[in-house]
């Protein structure tokens, strides 16, 4: 399980680097979007004991599928939008994430 999710993390890192690349973002933009998918692989790393083990799984799944979700929604669902407000997006993902993790304990 543990494998499964580095790899969903790794998938995410790749796609937010991708995604903001591609809309010709500031590097603090992306560097603040990964950082929680960087504390997701670190918080998987760290976890020995069986609760902690299925708090980092479970907190991992919500980080990278709901990260995932709304970036590529808004940059690719929302075409009323033409790329202006995308960036909110990677701001929004980051702070969504943190909360997730305060309130998880896990941070």
């Amino acid at each position: 399980m543990k494998t499964i999710l580095y790899i969903l993390t790794l998938i995410a890192i790749i796609t937010t680097l991708a995604l903001g690349l591609e809309q010709s973002l500031e590097f603090g933009y992306l560097a603040f979007a990964i950082v929680p998918y960087l504390t997701t692989l670190y918080m998987l790393k760290i976890a020995n004991h069986t609760t902690a083990k299925y708090t980092a799984y479970a907190t991992a799944i919500f980080v990278v599928f709901v990260g995932l979700y709304f970036l590529i929604d808004t940059t690719y669902m929302e075409d009323s939008l033409e790329h202006k407000f995308s960036f909110l997006c990677y701001t929004y993902v980051a702070v969504d994430n943190v909360t997730c993790f305060w309130v998880s304990g896990l941070f």
